[in-house]
């Protein structure tokens, strides 16, 4: 009599490990990308691209990417929990990362500050709201 033998369960060990085409490293990294090139085209007005442009461009893109992805791993860690700071720390980063784009095309800053609490404000409910609503405690 021939038996049949259910295929062996698939084991993870540990945590799922980053690797560079998940979206968690894919997102902001395109996020930096696209945000050092509009600091940079809003802050040559027109104009000839110069070094201090791509600089501009190169170390925004830069810290956008890394706190995108710190902030998105450490709010990943705090899963079910602290919905207020995971949501205030996307608020801030959003607020000043719109408020420095607006600030380079040389408004008044008051506006400027303005815009990002505006901005702020928005992704903080909007946060908040999933958070909250996609935890287990509701």
């Amino acid at each position: 009599m021939a038996q049949h033998a259910a295929p062996a369960p698939r084991r993870r060990t540990g945590g799922a490990a980053l690797s560079p085409t998940s979206a968690a490293v894919v997102l902001p990294v395109l996020a930096g990308i696209a945000y050092g090139f509009w600091a940079a085209s809003i802050q040559r007005f027109g104009g000839e691209v110069t070094g201090g442009n791509i600089a501009l461009g190169f170390v925004t893109g830069i810290l956008v990417a890394a706190l995108c992805f710190g902030i998105h791993h450490w709010s990943k860690q705090q899963a079910g929990r602290h919905f207020l700071a995971r949501a205030g720390a996307w608020a801030v980063f959003a607020g000043v990362a719109v408020g420095f784009l607006h600030s380079l095309s040389n408004p008044a800053i008051l506006w400027s500050v303005v815009f990002g609490a505006m901005i702020a404000a928005a992704t903080f409910t909007a946060t908040y709201y999933r958070y909250y609503s996609a935890s287990e405690y509701v």
